[in-house]
């Protein structure tokens, strides 16, 4: 499968994004999660960004695994050219030191595009 290789955050393509539109896009995605129907494990997940064949996506665990002490929000890069999650980051509340991890995570997926596509 081809992928189209324009940066997609779900909502309009931007020729490339800066660190303060990442974040704006996390925290958008945050709050998507509200209206985001949960999987068969009670995950719900939305996009962030899409870079060629990577999507960087926000997930959202039920309390089950939160009580384990897991963080409730995951970040992951996932890879469809090899159907695998390429790096991830668990985050408890998106304050401004994870909110920066997040971001920085984004940027990793935008510079990591050609490696898989």
């Amino acid at each position: 499968m081809a992928w189209n290789c324009r940066i997609d955050t779900g909502h309009s393509p931007l020729p490339d994004l800066s660190p303060e539109e990442i974040e704006q896009q996390i925290i958008r995605a945050y709050v998507q999660l509200v209206f985001a129907a949960g999987n068969t494990a009670g995950v719900r997940t939305t996009l962030v960004a899409r870079f060629c064949s990577l999507e960087v996506r926000l997930s959202e665990l039920p309390d089950a695994f939160v009580l384990q002490d897991l963080p409730p929000f995951w970040l992951e890069i996932y890879s469809h050219t090899t159907r695998s999650t390429v790096d991830s980051l668990g985050c408890f509340e998106f304050d401004e030191a994870e909110l920066a991890m997040a971001v920085d995570l984004v940027l990793k997926a935008r510079h990591r595009r050609e490696l898989y596509h």
